[in-house]
């Protein structure tokens, strides 16, 4: 079973700013993040070593658009990773600041066959969807920029000013599944567009390194090369940005957060299970909350964002003593 439409309506998604009263929010906004979609939990969640890394680490489709219900019935309003890394965070009156981001939105090799997407397009009406695996690969909406970008169509009060999320890039790979960059004028050329698109639409870009590396672990050597080799490949294609993720949420030094900051990455982000900010070798540092199988495994915790036991999908594997 896919949870997924065959042939998507391709109308052009634009936000819309809830002209309301905003005001200004005191203290850090939530973060929180996912990784590409599993549109087809049957080739995903099955039990060898992959499989399982899917159940712990991904959600669904139909989970993720459960999961953004929710987080808007709570209250909660996409706002721009700049604003909430400066402080200066408005919301409309009686929500609260939420920044969304997606990890690996390269769609990696070893996610054919097994239910995920193969990488972003833009269809002839500029809206960015998703491409399925295979010999005869289709359209979908069912991952989550598209997601993002009819829901807050849905609902203009879960965007200030058209903010959608960060997607996080790493290069190894290519990028946004693109992967014979290096010899392929066509895909070069879709890739600028896909960049150029994305960000008209809201979404801000991010390195997640380009080897998806250790910060915690390798030398200042090795991070200053992986650097440059994101920057060599990336910013030909999707331009400069200044937004970082650390790849496993792994926080660098001082001095690595310092190389990363002299380089161009003035913000970065770890992970934590608290919305905290804070600087570190003169970047500012804000932690983001992991949305996976693994965090489904704490409701308590989700409870502030939104019910696991609404968004949790019929397919995926799960014990009959789940906790309420």
């Amino acid at each position: 079973m896919i949870h997924a439409s065959a042939t998507p309506t391709a109308t052009r998604v634009a936000a819309v700013d809830p002209a309301t009263h905003l005001v200004k929010w005191h203290g850090p906004a939530m973060n929180i993040f996912f990784h590409p979609l599993v549109i087809n939990p049957v080739p995903a969640f099955t039990s060898d070593f992959l499989g399982l890394g899917f159940q712990e680490y991904f959600v669904t489709a139909y989970e993720f658009r459960r999961i953004l219900d929710g987080l808007w019935r709570n209250g909660w309003t996409l706002v721009d990773a700049h604003d909430a890394a400066a402080g200066h965070v408005m919301v409309p009156r009686g929500r609260k600041p939420l920044v969304l981001s997606e990890d690996d939105v390269n769609y990696y090799g070893y996610f054919g066959g097994r239910g995920l997407a193969a990488r972003l397009v833009v269809s002839r009406t500029g809206q960015v969807l998703a491409q399925t695996h295979g010999r005869h690969p289709r359209t979908t909406t069912e991952d989550v920029v598209p997601i993002v970008d009819e829901f807050v169509a849905r609902h203009p009060d879960f965007s200030v000013g058209g903010a959608k999320g960060v997607l996080a890039e790493t290069g190894y790979e290519g990028l946004f599944g693109y992967h014979d960059l290096a010899t392929s004028k066509t895909q070069r050329a879709e890739v600028r567009t896909l960049a150029t698109t994305l960000k008209s639409d809201g979404w801000l870009l991010a390195s997640h390194t380009y080897g998806h590396i250790d910060l915690s672990h390798d030398s200042l050597a090795t991070i200053a090369h992986d650097t440059t080799e994101w920057k060599r490949l990336a910013e030909p294609l999707i331009g400069k940005t200044d937004l970082l993720i650390y790849p496993f949420g792994a926080r660098p030094t001082a001095a690595g957060a310092r190389l990363l900051r002299k380089a161009g990455f003035p913000i970065q982000f770890d992970i934590d299970v608290r919305p905290i900010r804070y600087r570190l070798g003169g970047a500012t540092v804000m932690s983001r909350l992991h949305i996976d199988g693994f965090a489904f495994q704490d409701p308590q915790r989700m409870k502030q964002l939104f019910s696991v036991r609404r968004v949790i999908d019929p397919l995926r594997p799960w014990p009959a003593n789940f906790p309420s």
